[in-house]
Formats: C-alpha cells, structure tokens, sequence
C-alpha cells in the first residue's frame, strides 16, 4: 500500500514539475528539494548498511522522511539560493544512479564511488550555475527533465511488467545495451525520459509568460 502511495505521489510531482515547472518554479525547487532529500537519504542507508549498521523499516521510513520532508521545505524556504545545492545533490546522485558503469574499471570500490559522486557534483554544480542565471528557456528544460526523470524512474518497472515478463525484458536490454546491464530498466527509463521531458519542455514554452 505505501508503495502505490509513494508511486501517485512521485508522478504528480513529477507532472507538476515536468508541465509547469517554470510558472511554479518554487514550489517545483521545494520538490526538487524533496527529492534530492530522499535519494540522499536513502544513498545514506544504504552506504551504511555497506558498513554493517542495521535499519529496521521504521527507522527508514522516519529517517527518509525527515530529510525527504527537510530539503524540501529548506529549498522552498530559500528558494534561489538552495537553487544551486539542490541541483547539485540531485545531479551527483542522479549520476552516481545512471552513469557508474563509466568508473567500472577502477577495481577499488571505495574509489569508484568517490570519483563517480565527485564527477556527480561538478556536473550539478555547472548546471545549477546555470540555471540560477538562465532566462525561461534554461529553467523550463531543467525542470521538465528532473520531472521526467521522476517520473520515468517510477512508471519504467511498471512499463515492463505490464508488456514483458521479468525474462523478456531483460533480453530486450541485453539486446540493445549489452548483457552485463541485466533487468536495469534502462532501456525504457531512457525513453520515458525523453518522451515526457521534450513534451513537458514543448508545452511550458507554450503556456509560460515571459
């Protein structure tokens, strides 16, 4: 039941952030926020489950919830100033998700980790930088593609499960992006993404004054 909760509540802001974006750009920058919140949140859990530290599942869901519920009132709060933080947080762990394969060779894990989330930061930092002096366009692209990116992080799995089995599906992705991804999701994600980002960026531009 929290899961389909969890679920509604990411594609609505998700939407939110993908269509008007732009005309609600605070409140799109507490979501933001809010997100940036809970994928460190759970980075933290799980970095520390590495190191042998337990959670039960009310600590999880308490600890993923405060600092869910904290960055995101703090980046509504500040508004352009936690403009570039938020990117930043967002950004690094964004990169640390979907572009570790590129550190794979480094065989010391503590290292690779490092690198990727530092090479994470630097590029949120630059776009952050950007967007906190760009004009509507800037604005509008960033976040229709961080409310495509919710976005198409939740409706991917259900995507697959509702057209392909579990099998199927991952020889779809073995096929196309090779056969050490397995069931990543990858494939779908990448055009979920592209699909509601170009259509969310099309239509802010559309409605959004200047």
């Amino acid at each position: 039941m929290s899961d389909i909760v969890i679920t509604i509540i990411a594609v609505i802001a998700g939407c939110l952030m993908c269509f008007v974006g732009y005309r609600l750009f605070r409140l799109s920058l507490g979501i933001a926020g809010g997100v940036a919140g809970f994928v460190l949140g759970r980075f933290l859990i799980a970095w520390t489950g590495d190191l042998g530290i337990e959670w039960s599942n009310p600590a999880k869901i308490i600890f993923l919830a405060v600092l869910t519920l904290g960055l995101g009132i703090l980046a509504f709060k500040l508004y352009m100033k936690a403009l570039v933080a938020v990117t930043t947080i967002v950004c690094a762990f964004w990169f640390y998700d979907d572009f570790n394969f590129l550190f794979e060779r480094i065989t010391n894990s503590a290292l690779r980790i490092v690198l990727t989330i530092a090479a994470g930061l630097i590029v949120g930092a630059l776009i952050g930088i950007i967007v906190y002096y760009a004009q509507k366009w800037t604005i509008s692209l960033f976040t229709s593609f961080v409310g495509a990116r919710v976005i198409s992080s939740v409706l991917a799995p259900l995507l697959w499960s509702s057209i392909a089995s579990v099998e199927y599906a991952g020889i779809i992705e073995q096929r196309f992006l090779g056969t050490d991804l397995g069931l990543s999701y990858s494939l779908v994600r990448v055009l979920i993404l592209v699909a509601f980002c170009a259509a969310g960026f099309v239509i802010q531009l559309k409605t959004s004054k200047k």
